[in-house]
């Protein structure tokens, strides 16, 4: 059996975007959607048994028509294509209030074929091209919710039957996962999840959603964070971005033990679950858009520091990408910053998100006799700086008069 596994698409994401004229709609929101495309794709021509999405459709709990036409589309292809697909509910997808519908609400209330919701703890039994595929899912919660989710759990796990492959489907943070930049998107104050709780043996995979950075927290049985499959910001910007292709398939114990009737297996201590399964998975990449920072640090000795900051721009692959591009100038620097020349050669990338001058800070001159400043009038202190940085006694005589009336 072949799974599809995804999370955290968050559609409606549109900083770092401009208009794009054919169109007429945000280039970043084209962006997602494209790489939605990839996935629908991938699930088609990998001839997936099913598509779990592990929450966060959206940015935000009240995306906008043009948002929801563009994942209902590509979620109806995915559907017409006989691929089961099982949602479960993020905390960007959850509403604010009790009543309120969530931003999924809507598949279940038209009941689509091979659309499924899931909206609490739940076994859910999903019939595939491979055969059944057992789900248990934990969606978002509400904080006080979380406190009897251990026994909500057990409970369901104690449903599982041996007799076809169980998955774990959640969005959630999990104790050890590492953050990247979603712990600043978070809604809703966060509940972590104990590892061992998703540990059952009975399962054969745990997919999961919420942290976007790539990552696996166990393989007995293996517990996997899909990623963002986009990139939200420059915290994102050396994260791998992708999918997960999931593949389970029975042991040779598993098919000898298939030959004993049902209510042998059901009545054998020793029936094999999540040890008659044998799972992996592969990271596919969504090829999304690159996130690229440049830093230069100019030398006080550089006498043409523009040439510098543009053989630094020559060095990267920024075609396409958005990019960040930091100056570090000392404060000695005398050479000119040609601005012009360094936003033409910066043309081809798909957006500027900010050039940064950072002028290096001298340190402040101290005056000799510094405990004695405070009893100085303005202009005795005035005179000692000038003293200090030895200005001429023409020069002194001339500022002392513009001091004076300033002070006048």
């Amino acid at each position: 059996m072949r799974l599809l596994h995804f999370a955290d698409i968050h559609i409606g994401m549109e900083n770092y975007s401009k208009l794009d004229p054919e169109t007429g709609l945000s280039t970043r929101l084209l962006d997602f959607f494209q790489t939605f495309d990839f996935i629908v794709d991938t699930a088609i021509s990998e001839k997936v048994d099913a598509v779990v999405f592990a929450g966060d459709a959206y940015k935000t709990r009240d995306p906008n028509p043009t948002q929801q036409r563009g994942f209902g589309e590509r979620i109806k292809k995915i559907a017409k294509a006989g691929i089961p697909v099982v949602l479960v509910i993020g905390n960007h997808d959850t509403p604010n209030a009790e009543g309120k519908a969530n931003t999924l609400d809507i598949y279940s209330a038209l009941e689509i074929d091979n659309v499924h919701v899931s909206r609490k703890p739940e076994l859910l039994y999903i019939e595939t091209r491979s055969g059944n595929l057992q789900i248990i899912t934990l969606p978002w919660l509400h904080k006080d919710d979380y406190k009897t989710v251990g026994d909500k759990l057990k409970s369901l796990y104690d449903k599982i039957k041996s007799d076809s492959p169980a998955i774990f489907l959640s969005h959630c943070e999990v104790e050890g996962a590492n953050y990247g930049s979603e712990k600043g998107m978070a809604i809703a104050n966060d509940v972590t999840v104990p590892l061992p709780l998703l540990q059952d043996k009975r399962l054969s995979y745990v997919a999961l959603g919420h942290i976007h950075k790539h990552q696996v927290l166990s393989t007995d049985p293996l517990v996997v964070y899909a990623g963002s499959p986009h990139r939200i910001d420059f915290g994102e910007e050396k994260e791998d971005k992708g999918i997960c292709l999931v593949d389970i398939s029975p042991t040779s114990s598993l098919r000898a033990t298939a030959k004993q009737s049902q209510k042998e297996i059901a009545s054998s201590p020793s029936a094999p679950r999540h040890d008659g399964y044998s799972t992996s998975f592969q990271f596919i990449s969504t090829n999304c858009r690159k996130f690229l920072s440049i830093t230069v640090d100019l030398k006080p000795t550089d006498s043409n520091p523009t040439q510098t900051i543009l053989d630094e721009i020559e060095k990267h692959a920024i075609a396409d990408c958005v990019i960040r591009l930091t100056i570090n100038i000392p404060s000695s620097c005398d050479g000119e910053i040609q601005m012009d020349k360094i936003k033409r050669a910066l043309s081809s990338a798909h957006y500027i998100a900010g050039i940064s001058r950072n002028v290096e800070r001298t340190e402040r001159l101290k005056i000799e006799g510094q405990e004695e400043v405070e009893r100085l009038t303005p202009i005795e202190a005035l005179n000692k700086y000038f003293e200090a940085k030895k200005i001429s006694p023409e020069r002194q005589k001339e500022l002392e008069k513009y001091a004076a009336q300033l002070l006048d």
